[in-house]
This record gives C-alpha cells, structure tokens and sequence, in this order.
C-alpha cells in the first residue's frame, strides 16, 4: 500500500513532494513505532560530525527525527535512488550522495564544505547496512571527513530499525514497516586527538582513527550489536595445579 502511495507523490512538483513525503513518513513512524531518545544532553551546539551504525533504510528518517529542530546532512548511497520509494525517502531529507567502495571523493569535500560552512552531518561509516544488526569495519573515509573538517564527533547508537524495515535484497524498493520499537542513543562528543594513545604506531592510520571512533559507538549499543568493535573477551584465568612431590618409599 503504502509504495503506491509513493508512486502518486512521485509526480508532484519537488517542493510540495517532499512537504507530501515528510508527512507520511512521520504518519508512518508514529503509527507504527515507539521511539526513544537518549542522551541529547551531549549534543553540542556548535557543528559536528555524526557517526552511526546502519541498520536500514529507516535508519536516515529516525535519527533525523530524533534530531529535530536540528538540520543535519546525511551522506547516502547514490544506489538509493534506484527505486521510487528509496528516491523520496531521501529527498524527505537534505541528502549528500555517495558511491561506496568507489575512488570518488568529490562527497567527502562537499561533506567537509557543509561543515566549514555551520551545517551538521551524518555518515555511516560502515558505508552500508549490516545484514547481521552487528556492526562491520568501517571505511576509511570517515576519519578522513573528521580530520579535514576539525568539529566534534558524537556518536550514535540505533537499534530496532532492522526490525521496523527489515532488508529485503530481492527489491529494496519495496521493503515493508513492521511494527517496532526504536531507540536512539547519543555519547559524549570527541576529537580526533584524543584518540591519539589508541591509534600510535597504527600500520594504517586512517582506519585506527576510524576503528578508534567506532569504538565510541560500539560502546553505546547493545554487546549484540557490536560486532567487530566489541571489546576481546577477557582472558581465562590461569588454573596452575598444585604440584605434588611422589610419596616417599615405604621403610624397608
């Protein structure tokens, strides 16, 4: 039903389709899901970098949702505007696309751009959804927006959007809303340097430094949804056998 709807607001003029578009999709979440948000005491005021685990195609309307009257910028796959629905999910929202797994950095700059210029952005570093809920390693590119940029970095946590629209890889245009709930955790805001004692000696700098800042999310999901960021398993203790001298001969 509703990517019939979506057809229809496809053909409107793009001013009133987004206005059309982000009124059905707040229609949809509230009927259809219970959210909660946590930790907006951390939010800075000034611009920063938002980095978060992606679960679904939900996931860009729920954080910017959590985040009104905040704007905020999403980088997105450039792949999302294959289908009608994905298409208008995007515009819904003020969208930086991108190719992942590609050499092109012309995204990265205009990310960097939008936050020398006041504007909040939102990447996903995993550069797509994990089709576990856990989270996979990060690309690189994140820590490269961080560091040319120099804003506070606030990680986000978000579970149940994998539950509210589940992939579907056969037509990611027409996946379904189920009913869930949805939670949105925001951490302390961070800089690159002070993840300097984490990330010396790396072999490969740019991805400690994005290892380093997943770890931040990692830290505020679930031990689930951690993935490759969870922390290793701490060692067994170490049992040492009392050792027993051989009895002494009997007398003869």
């Amino acid at each position: 039903m509703i990517h019939n709807v979506f057809a229809l607001l496809s053909v409107l003029p793009a001013r009133p389709r987004r206005a059309a578009v982000r009124k059905l999709m707040d229609t949809v979440w509230s009927l259809r899901t219970t959210e909660q948000v946590l930790g907006r005491e951390h939010l800075p005021t000034q611009p920063c970098l938002f980095i978060c685990n992606h679960l679904s195609n939900a996931d860009g309307f729920t954080l910017d949702r959590a985040l009104r009257p905040r704007k905020v910028h999403f980088l997105a796959g450039i792949k999302l505007q294959g289908t009608v629905m994905t298409r208008l999910g995007t515009e819904a929202v003020d969208t930086i696309f991108i190719r992942p797994n590609s050499s092109d950095i012309e995204p990265i700059k205009r990310a960097v751009e939008t936050l020398k210029a006041g504007h909040s952005v939102l990447i996903f570093p995993e550069g797509g959804r994990s089709r576990t809920g856990a989270l996979t390693q990060a690309k690189k590119g994140a820590s490269l927006i961080a560091r040319r940029a120099g804003v506070p970095i606030v990680p986000v946590a978000l579970t149940g959007t994998e539950k509210f629209m589940p992939i579907d890889d056969r037509d990611m245009g027409r996946e379904h809303v189920r009913r869930a709930h949805l939670t949105v955790r925001f951490g302390k805001p961070f800089h690159l340097d002070e993840l300097e004692a984490e990330t010396a000696g790396a072999g490969d700098p740019r991805q400690a430094l994005t290892d380093a800042m997943m770890r931040r999310v990692a830290g505020l999901l679930p031990p689930e949804y951690r993935g490759v960021y969870a922390p290793p398993a701490p060692a067994a203790p170490v049992r040492h056998l009392a050792s027993h001298a051989p009895p002494e001969p009997a007398g003869r």
